[in-house]
């Protein structure tokens, strides 16, 4: 029982006597760190949330922000931890199931989905089974409902391989006119529409707030079990009721089940409620404790005015979808739940709902000192082959064989597609060339070594990622994935996520519109794998014409570095593939220097003068480059001493090195002079390190030496291959 004896004492206290078997059941649920953010609310206050263009923040299942004039975008991301170590076909499947649902509960269509995955060792034999049910689960299930899956972020680490993070995301589009946000009040009816309601799934929400045990084969009930056709009629029948506006309030049953759902409606809106379990449609013999904390997938709350109610049910009955009215709002401000007409709940809902927040104590661990340590490295001999090396590490190498499961064409909106650019961009289908990009990013490397600098980092390569494709970044929502929030060591790395994440959102003008918090990820040793801030970022294309993929486009073109090179060795994949090395001061984040790169972009877009972008991230200057080449088919031959630089004494620092707020251009051969008067008016400092070329080779000089020389077909072997000869 995760509830604590103080917890009960408390629960004793606002009811003023023993709570029943019912009631203890409902404060477990909700009063978990899954439902409740008890640990993590007063830390998320710093983020900031506001803008103008920002129409619903955090605390609804979605957020929502105006694009375009009357255009709303909604998304979401989620985490679906503890069920994918467990059952990764089904966790990861569900995730993606209630990520999506939670777009629907503002009324949106959901138009795209994100993976963002932190993975296990490939050639670890438990590691290798998990990755691949996980990937096949997201696969299936975003395939079977017709929402492409088309982009996010992978990261493989052995601290991985036995409890994965499996983070998702969707975005929906909707008329702002049409978001679903009417005021619930007493009278309206209470419905629920969607799956039967069955013993998959139970207290879900109270395993993912503990600790994975040893043996998880015991936890596979608290795993639901997805059903992606009923999915596919729950956003056809939703997006029905909100264009006929006959629908007023809308929520998922996810973490928490019927308990939460209703509560959390019942406290926002100063409201009671009366519901009668036996009336919901079940599909097995369910005790009241079952039906209250069942997290059966696929269903939702649906609050309509009884004026409404026959259209409603009409509309469910064309779709053929179950539905059970099983109560109406009150003013009484409490919940009482029935079940064959004995009363088994009677609780004040906002005091189910919203739990005392507990503040945590953190400080740093010994191993923070490995994020503060110099590191002394002997330059490789063979610098082709450290390249090499580099490039077929699978946090670097491209990603087709998972990306390549998933139908992300499906929806006909798909401009840039996954492998083509920094992030993807999607059309509006609404007669005009607009669009949005859309991207997710993080470094478990980094928020391990220094989770400030990590995550105001993640947020950072977001937004460029973002920029290079040309579009304006709006906003973002966070994922945090952290330990033992009682263990004050693992509580620091998630104090000094939220501060990176509020700090750089607030020097780039970015507002958190919202997220989500998992805690508990550890090993069976209690050893909390590496923390992780997940970053998704969306911004705007006035024209998805004008969008830049990475890939080089001419011989002959100019090749331009953006931005400083450092350096910062500490944490790059380098240091990890070559010498074996996981410590170091990684990358200082720069976003004044973020900032000016992102206004010469958009410049130099307006005026026409690039033909393909791509920021410099991990793997550095020599490893994005290859990226270009290998994915236009083009070579490069270029002199890396014209980067700009500060105190390099090394050429593997010049190669390798990932400071932030860089890019790498290709330049229209006329449009050069244009290019360098705008970065001196600007004050940006770029290098002209050389030109596209069309004979097949990559080649790297340094100070009149060749360094590489390899040939192309080679190194696209090398780069597209090395993860499909893992995952065999």
């Amino acid at each position: 029982m995760p509830l604590t004896q103080d917890e009960i004492k408390t629960i004793e206290r606002i009811l003023g006597r023993k709570p029943t078997q019912e009631e203890l059941a409902m404060f477990e649920a909700q009063w978990s760190e899954h439902c409740s953010y008890k640990s993590s609310k007063l830390l998320l206050m710093w983020l900031p949330t506001k803008a103008s263009h920002v129409i619903i923040g955090p605390g609804r299942d979605a957020g929502a922000i105006e694009a375009f004039p009357g255009i709303a975008i909604v998304f979401k991301i989620e985490s679906h931890n503890h069920p994918s170590a467990v059952d990764p076909y089904n966790g990861a499947a569900t995730g993606i199931g209630g990520i999506v649902r939670d777009i629907l509960t503002l009324g949106a269509k959901p138009i795209a989905l994100l993976d963002l995955l932190y993975l296990g060792n490939p050639k670890d034999h438990h590691a290798n089974w998990l990755i691949r049910n996980i990937v096949k689960g997201i696969s299936d299930y975003g395939n079977r409902i017709g929402v492409p899956t088309v982009a996010g972020d992978v990261w493989f680490d052995s601290s991985y391989n036995r409890q994965p993070l499996v983070n998702v995301a969707c975005i929906g589009l909707v008329s702002k006119q049409k978001i679903v946000n009417d005021k619930p009040e007493p009278g309206d009816c209470i419905i629920i529409a969607g799956n039967d309601t069955g013993r998959d799934g139970l207290l879900g929400s109270s395993f993912a707030s503990r600790p994975l045990s040893s043996d998880t084969d015991k936890d596979i009930g608290a795993v639901q079990v997805g059903n992606p056709l009923m999915e596919k009629l729950i956003i056809d029948f939703l997006i029905e009721l909100v264009e006929e506006g006959v629908i007023k309030y809308i929520k998922d049953l996810g973490g928490g089940g019927l308990t939460t759902a209703i509560s959390e409606v019942m406290a926002d809106h100063n409201l009671g409620a009366e519901i009668h379990l036996d009336k919901l449609h079940l599909r097995e013999d369910l005790t009241p404790i079952e039906i209250l904390v069942s997290e059966s997938q696929e269903r939702m709350l649906l609050i309509v005015n009884e004026n409404n109610l026959d259209r409603v049910k009409a509309i469910l009955n064309k779709y053929e979808i179950p539905y059970s009215v099983i109560g109406r709002f009150d003013k009484s401000r409490r919940l009482r739940v029935f079940f064959k007409d004995e009363l088994v709940a009677d609780i004040p809902a906002k005091e189910l709902a919203k739990p005392h927040v507990i503040r945590r104590m953190y400080r740093p661990p010994i191993e923070a000192l490995k994020g503060l340590r110099d590191i002394t490295i002997p330059l490789p001999r063979d610098m082709q082959q450290a390249f090499e090396m580099v490039l077929s590490s699978p946090n670097v190498a491209s990603k087709r064989w998972i990306y390549e499961q998933y139908d992300y064409e499906v929806g006909i909106r798909t401009v840039i597609k996954p492998g083509q650019g920094d992030a993807a961009v999607l059309r509006l289908l609404d007669g005009t060339k607009r669009g949005i990009a859309i991207k997710g990013d993080a470094n478990p490397r980094y928020t391990y070594l220094d989770p400030f600098r990590g995550a105001a980092n993640s947020v950072a390569e977001c937004f460029r990622n973002l920029v290079a494709v040309g579009s304006e970044p709006l906003a973002i929502v966070d994922e945090l994935n952290a330990g033992n929030p009682e263990k004050p060591t693992h509580f620091w790395y998630f104090a000094r996520m939220v501060k990176g994440i509020a700090w750089m959102c607030d020097e780039l003008s970015i507002p958190v519109v919202g997220g989500k918090v998992s805690f508990y990820n550890e090993n069976e040793y209690g050893q909390q794998v590496k923390p992780v801030a997940t970053i998704v970022g969306v911004g705007k294309l006035v024209n998805i014409e004008k969008a830049k993929s990475m890939d080089f486009k001419e011989p002959g073109s100019y090749i331009v570095v953006v931005g400083i090179t450092y350096p910062e060795l500490g944490g790059s994949e380098y240091l990890h593939t070559v010498h074996g090395i996981d410590e170091g001061e990684i990358p200082i984040p720069r976003p004044v220097a973020e900032l000016k790169c992102a206004k010469l972009l958009q410049k130099l877009m307006k005026h026409e003068a690039l033909l393909s972008a791509h920021d410099v991230s991990v793997g550095g200057l020599a490893t994005s480059i290859a990226e270009m080449s290998v994915q236009g088919m083009l070579g490069v031959d270029v002199d890396l001493s014209k980067a700009p630089i500060r105190t390099i004494s090394r050429l593997d620092e010049l190669m390798f090195s990932e400071s932030q707020a860089r890019y790498i251009l290709e330049i229209h051969e006329g449009k050069l002079n244009l290019v360098l008067k705008e970065t001196q008016d600007l004050g940006i400092e770029v290098g002209v390190l050389g030109k596209v070329v069309d004979n097949g080779k990559i080649i790297f000089r340094y100070l009149g030496k060749t360094i590489i020389d390899m040939d192309l077909q080679h190194v696209h072997e090398v780069y597209t291959k090395s993860l499909d000869k893992l995952m065999r």
